[in-house]
């Protein structure tokens, strides 16, 4: 057994309920699995450097077994974040968009996911490990690949950096308090009015700014319209015209900031709304509100 194996030997033994499955099927704690492949996956990462709390884009794929039997049930796939001892840190679990119920012999399922890396206490190498279990019996199925132990497989590498004091972003004026449901109390958000500030130190440097935002284009006859600026400057016009959270990618030249010590971003959406008076009072809230800002994170380039 070598040392990258052995190092992993925690997270073999264990027996985690939730994301990680219970294991069952296997002859016993750090044995070979000697079972057929149903399927070979493969994760494709947009980088290998990502400073904590900022965007990872990943691509899934698992190419199924040629003689693969169809599946007995809809699997979840556990993605975990191991740290450079093998430990766990976070993960990205989640059910395929195409069940696995529906996977045929030799097709290839491919799909993307964004994710954004926790401020997790720890900077250097992360393996990314994934399998298939189930919700209901709990058993993973065994896959081809880098075996670390029950029947999870090393799929990618990468490595979490640390935050540029830049990305620290400090909302100013405009802003309404966070909000989140109950079915999702992570996901949370925050309404701007229809402008609002957002301050950050200044980098001296071009940067990325990503937005993840959300309007509210169906109370109006034409789309709602986001324009970011600093100063005078006008740095990205965005069209929200869809009820559905959009991403965004905003290149920041240095040049665009300046030379203080400090930049303010201001945030302007057009037309913004109050659900009081657009509803006829149906809906009590008088606040003025613009977009919902679900992410925002400065980077360094």
């Amino acid at each position: 057994m070598n040392a990258h194996v052995t190092r992993f030997m925690p997270l073999r033994c264990a027996v985690v309920i939730g994301s990680a499955a219970v294991l069952t099927g296997l002859a016993g704690c750090g044995l070979a699995d000697t079972a057929s492949p149903v399927a070979t996956p493969a994760v494709g990462l947009n980088r290998t450097r990502v400073p904590l709390g900022g965007p990872l884009e990943l691509t899934y794929r698992f190419t199924v077994a040629a003689d693969a039997e169809r599946f007995d049930g809809d699997y979840l796939v556990f993605v975990h974040f191991l740290d450079a001892d093998g430990e766990l840190m976070f993960t990205d679990d989640h059910a395929p968009p195409q069940p696995t119920t529906s996977w045929q012999p030799g097709q290839e399922i491919s799909y993307d996911r964004r994710m954004v890396v926790p401020v997790y206490p720890y900077i250097g190498e992360v393996t990314v490990a994934l399998g298939l279990y189930s919700p209901t019996a709990g058993d993973r199925l065994p896959l081809a690949g880098e075996h670390i132990g029950s029947r999870a497989y090393a799929v990618a590498t990468l490595e979490m950096a640390p935050q540029s004091e830049s990305g620290f972003l400090m909302y100013e004026d405009g802003w309404h308090q966070a909000e989140s449901v109950p079915e999702e109390p992570d996901r949370e958000w925050r309404w701007t009015t229809g402008q609002s500030t957002i301050s950050f130190r200044n980098p001296q440097t071009d940067s990325t700014l990503y937005l993840e935002v959300g309007g509210r284009p169906e109370l109006f006859e034409s789309p709602q319209v986001f324009t970011l600026s600093i100063g005078e400057t006008v740095i990205e016009t965005i069209e929200l015209g869809s009820t559905e959270p959009s991403f965004h990618t905003v290149p920041i030249p240095a040049a665009s900031m300046g030379d203080a010590d400090a930049v303010t971003l201001t945030l302007t959406v057009a037309p913004s709304f109050v659900p009081s008076e657009v509803t006829n009072g149906t809906n009590n809230d008088g606040r003025e509100l613009g977009m919902q800002v679900f992410y925002a994170f400065l980077e360094e380039r």
